[in-house]
């Protein structure tokens, strides 16, 4: 796991430097759907970790799950509708993320 903060880190701080720099609703999309995708990351890795805790209550954690997934789809909606960002940016920055996050799994 601290291999893919540094790694999403890095490529949410890259991707900010580039806004700055160049201003391009491209690198908007992308720096704005890599730090949604980075977050949900983490949120899916602090859920995985109470259901798998030893709670024999499992209400907890699907509660945070559908709260997760509504507050996650909320932003996602507020950004694609009321932002001009570039929606191929914003895809291709949230896959990034999983990507990493997926590889960086299979590499344990």
């Amino acid at each position: 796991m601290k291999n893919f903060l540094r790694i999403g880190s890095l490529i949410i701080i890259t991707s900010y430097c580039l806004y700055i720099y160049k201003s391009s609703s491209f690198v908007e999309g992308f720096f704005y759907g890599s730090t949604l995708s980075y977050i949900n990351s983490i949120g899916v890795r602090v859920i995985s970790n109470l259901f798998i805790s030893n709670n024999k209550s499992k209400f907890i954690p699907f509660i945070v799950t559908i709260l997760k997934i509504t507050i996650l789809a909320l932003v996602t909606l507020y950004l694609v509708k009321y932002l001009s960002i570039n929606l191929i940016g914003f895809l291709t920055g949230f896959s990034v993320i999983l990507i990493v996050f997926i590889l960086l799994i299979q590499g344990k």
